[in-house]
């Protein structure tokens, strides 16, 4: 398979990035009473997609993968088939009757070096898994896995959600509310190009009606945005099924676009348990897992949910069946120290301020802001009591660091192999050596940069014990 086009079909995902360049350089030249640009603009970005459409070409050969592609600057990208890191398959509803996806291959390098084949025949993702397979000297068990498996797959573990799990994970979910925390930071960042005629406006409708009416109006919000995250999360997790087979872990979900995305096991690099306060009172949790890929990935590949939702009496019975590195029940966090209560506290106080602009309009907004200051104030208490409760580390099998840390009311219990930490370090001020505190932060490779993962306001003596587990290991 040397020199193929990609399906005409690719050209309608160029579509979004023609348009919203359009549309901006429309926005530009009514600024600059320039309207005649806009048309010549188009013409030529439309002749500048389609002549780069057929300039794009991809070959399957024995030993790689080759791209040519360039209009001005001629560039080829080489990837042997032994360096593919992760092979991700996407298809949306309208590609799924011409057996059309799009296939992206990644080597965890940076960005310019991934490939992403917008549009091709369902059967190149299977020839590049099994040229993979080949470079990495799998084949022969795969051939003979195959030839076990005729009739049937077998797994060595699946998982499938249910509608019931569905339905508790999305009402479960955070993601309404953080899209109107996001409409209020873009409002503070971006205020300054509204015209203080519609912000008067605005205030002064607010002002107008009592603290009852806003609140309701609020509630009415929230409702919106928790329907629309909702259906959201049925469309992205619709059928989702986890498999592992042969040291390789396949997830595939969405309604509207299928993703399918297989990942080695050795590749994986640590493994993390997530809750935010609402399932922490149903007793349910998230599994996601970091893995190498490129800076071209969204965080729902980079850092993926291989099981969106699992009960408590189940999580690691099932996860166990996954991953080799779990212990078989929840481990015992060490290193809390009751002085951190404080210190969290301390540290999201500053959310306070955040109503103080409502006193510039006049007295008339007093009892809001007494109101919300009364929220903030609990909210502030219980963070600093609920960060304590969820923070410290441990040590299990002699080579899995566990750490347990809490953000925005976000749970997250990490475990990562000894081999697959970066590097251990130990941070602490002036006034955390009086308190024998101190933060320790481990680096790992998170798609193609580093992470972080931190416990705060730890023990001393348990962080050092730690520090030098990882140095004698």
């Amino acid at each position: 398979m040397q020199n193929k086009l990609l399906n005409p079909l690719a050209l309608l995902f160029g579509l979004k990035n023609y348009f919203s360049q359009v549309i901006s350089i429309l926005l530009l030249s009514i600024w600059i009473h320039f309207i005649w640009i806009t048309p010549i603009f188009a013409l030529f970005l439309l002749a500048y997609k389609i002549i780069s459409y057929f300039t794009y070409r991809y070959s399957i050969l024995d030993n790689q993968l080759l791209i040519k592609h360039g209009i001005f600057f001629k560039k080829e990208i080489h990837m042997p088939y032994e360096k593919i890191q992760n092979i991700h398959r996407k298809q949306w509803f309208f590609l799924k009757p011409f057996n059309l996806e799009e296939v992206i291959v990644d080597n965890a390098s940076h960005a310019d070096s991934n490939i992403d084949l917008v549009a091709v025949n369902e059967n190149v993702a299977q020839m590049l898994e099994h040229k993979r397979l080949i470079a990495n000297n799998d084949i022969a068990e795969d051939i003979s896995n195959k030839a076990k498996d005729d009739n049937h797959n077998k797994f060595d573990a699946q998982y499938n959600i249910s509608n019931h799990s569905m339905n508790l994970f999305a009402a479960t979910s955070f993601r309404g509310l953080f899209g109107i925390f996001i409409l209020c930071e873009f409002y503070q960042r971006y205020s300054f190009a509204i015209s203080s005629k519609y912000k008067d406006e605005v205030f002064n409708y607010l002002g107008s009606k009592g603290i009852i009416i806003v609140i309701i109006e609020f509630l009415v919000l929230l409702i919106i945005a928790f329907i629309v995250s909702y259906v959201s999360i049925w469309i992205q997790y619709y059928r989702f099924t986890l498999t592992k087979k042969d040291g390789y872990l396949t997830f595939s979900r969405g309604l509207l676009k299928q993703e399918t995305v297989k990942i080695k096991t050795n590749r994986i690099q640590s493994i993390n348990f997530t809750q935010n306060i609402i399932r922490r009172l149903f007793k349910i949790t998230t599994v996601k897992i970091t893995i190498i890929s490129d800076q071209k990935e969204n965080t729902n590949t980079k850092d993926p949910a291989i099981i969106p939702v699992l009960n408590a009496k189940k999580l690691y019975p099932i996860t166990n069946q996954f991953f080799d590195n779990l212990p078989k029940e929840e481990p015992k966090i060490f290193g809390k120290r009751n002085y951190s209560i404080w210190l969290f506290i301390r540290n999201s106080s500053w959310i306070l301020l955040m109503p103080l602009p409502l006193l510039l309009n006049g007295t008339s907004w007093l009892a809001m802001f007494i109101f919300i200051e009364v929220i903030l104030l609990g909210l502030v208490i219980f963070n600093g009591f609920y960060r304590h409760c969820h923070n410290g580390v441990r040590l299990i099998k002699n080579d899995v660091l566990v750490i347990e840390n809490c953000r925005l009311f976000n749970r997250h219990l990490h475990f990562i192999d000894w081999h697959r930490i970066q590097s251990i370090t130990l941070r602490e001020s002036i006034w955390m050596q009086k308190k024998n505190l101190v933060h320790l932060k481990i680096s790992e490779r998170r798609g193609d940069a580093s992470g972080e993962i931190v416990a705060k306001y730890i023990n001393l003596d348990v962080a050092r014990s730690i520090y030098n587990w990882y140095q004698n290991q």
